[in-house]
């Protein structure tokens, strides 16, 4: 993919980031470069949650959903990624719309390292999944903008 072409499709629109788990889903909004951590959804029930990132999807007008892909460090799939994979064509189904992947390897950290920074509560580290999110987004842009 050339930078000029990614740039043309992403400048001006929204995206939905994704950290997808089995327990729990973390999603971020981001246009242009900004992100916002949104929320964290049960991820037990897939159905229920595909729905409600649909729900915020549409409410923001999201163009497309930017999903973390953890990958080895050689860049290989592994048991989780298609586990990724198949919600992600779940959620293409049903929303009718893109989903981008991008390496999450390390966004999990990155978000854990940050609330610290941020004096966040030990209670509120353990759910950092919508930082994560935002660093899954956020890594999409720099590869696009």
């Amino acid at each position: 993919m050339s930078k000029k072409k990614d740039n043309q499709s992403v400048k001006g629109k929204n995206f939905l980031g994704i950290d997808y788990g089995g327990r729990n889903i973390g999603v971020a909004l981001g246009k242009d470069g900004y992100v916002t951590p949104l929320k964290i959804i049960d991820g037990k029930n897939q159905n229920s949650a595909i729905a409600e990132i649909i729900r915020i999807a549409l409410e923001n007008k999201v163009e497309a959903f930017v999903m973390g892909l953890p990958l080895t460090a050689e860049g290989k799939e592994t048991t989780q990624s298609l586990k990724n994979r198949h919600f992600a064509k779940l959620l293409k189904i049903k929303s009718r719309k893109k989903v981008l992947f991008c390496n999450e390897e390390g966004s999990t950290q990155e978000a854990l390292d940050s609330l610290i920074a941020t004096g966040a509560s030990s209670r509120k580290r353990r759910y950092s999944d919508n930082v994560a999110a935002g660093i899954i987004l956020k890594r999409f842009f720099q590869e696009s903008l």
